[in-house]
């Protein structure tokens, strides 16, 4: 804590509350994420932060506010990774995410799981991709929606594995949720923690994770990796400011986030949604921005996906 009072150099910042803008409606995981971590950031950096969602147009109107907001580090922004998927989505975005935004840091990565019904006669990935080639229309795989991680990492999936599978959108996960384990798709693509109460009542079963190491909260589900498939796909979550926000204020929070990360309540509060606990430099998520903008792109050509 003595580390943050020394930081007599950033002036007068905060001198007044922080707004986090989540580009989301109220209650979704990103909300989630960043009322997990207001409180305890508010205390470290001594002023209130209120929450502010400024959902619409594929998280473009949330991202926009902050953009065009004063660059003093009091306007941040609750990035995900449609930072990087609307470049491939969208042929034209009123700003430039690479430009206009500040990188602060990346808060967690949120992996995208392959689920099945719970009474399906498909047990692993094996059987998916075998029982989808004797398909002849394939295997329906439902998503929370078009353009969603977990709809590239479906079309990356069937591209690496050669499978039959045919992507069916649902307008969320608890939609996606609900088409799994009524039998409408057999098997669907999805964060964790959408489906979590769903898993723990055997109505739906993850059998496989595509990360490269298994993960903590599911740690016998294997990795796509592990099964011959080396891709990693996941939802993130970040802060990032305005452009010209001086660098002596992104350093503290910065700062200020890496401490929060590690406060027991904070981390349980994330893992009961099913994420991974990351943290980052400023450096770090700019080239982790510029490397999911890159590779998802490519995702997005080869499939041809465009928005919707």
């Amino acid at each position: 804590m003595g580390s943050i009072s020394a930081w007599g150099q950033t002036g007068s910042y905060p001198n007044r509350p922080i707004k986090i803008i989540v580009p989301y409606a109220a209650g979704g995981g990103t909300d989630s994420a960043a009322r997990a971590i207001s409180q305890k950031l508010g205390q470290l950096l001594g002023q209130p932060i209120i929450v502010e969602n400024k959902p619409g147009a594929s998280t473009q109107t949330g991202t926009l506010a902050v953009v065009k907001a004063p660059a003093d580090g009091h306007t941040l922004l609750m990035g995900t990774a449609n930072l990087a998927t609307n470049v491939a989505l969208f042929e034209k975005l009123p700003y430039d995410s690479q430009k206009d935004l500040k990188p602060v840091s990346l808060i967690t990565k949120v992996p995208v799981y392959i689920f099945v019904p719970g009474n399906s006669n498909i047990k692993n990935v094996s059987d998916l991709i075998a029982q989808s080639k004797l398909t002849p229309d394939g295997l329906s795989y439902a998503t929370p929606g078009n353009g969603s991680s977990a709809h590239l990492a479906g079309e990356l999936f069937k591209y690496d594995s050669k499978s039959n599978i045919q992507h069916i959108p649902y307008k969320g996960s608890s939609e996606a949720a609900t088409a799994l384990i009524g039998g409408q798709v057999q098997l669907s693509f999805d964060n964790y923690g959408p489906v979590m109460s769903q898993v723990k009542a055997g109505n739906a079963i993850p059998i496989a994770i595509a990360m490269l190491t298994r993960s903590s909260i599911t740690p016998n589900v294997p990795t796509l990796k592990e099964l011959g498939y080396p891709m990693e796909a996941y939802a993130w979550w970040g802060i990032l400011s305005p452009a010209g926000t001086p660098n002596v204020i992104i350093e503290r929070v910065n700062s200020a986030i890496q401490i929060a990360l590690k406060d027991p309540e904070v981390r349980e509060n994330l893992q009961r949604q099913g994420v991974e606990i990351v943290g980052s430099t400023p450096a770090e998520f700019s080239e982790h921005i510029k490397k999911e903008t890159t590779k998802w792109s490519q995702v997005t050509k080869q499939a041809n996906i465009k928005a919707q």
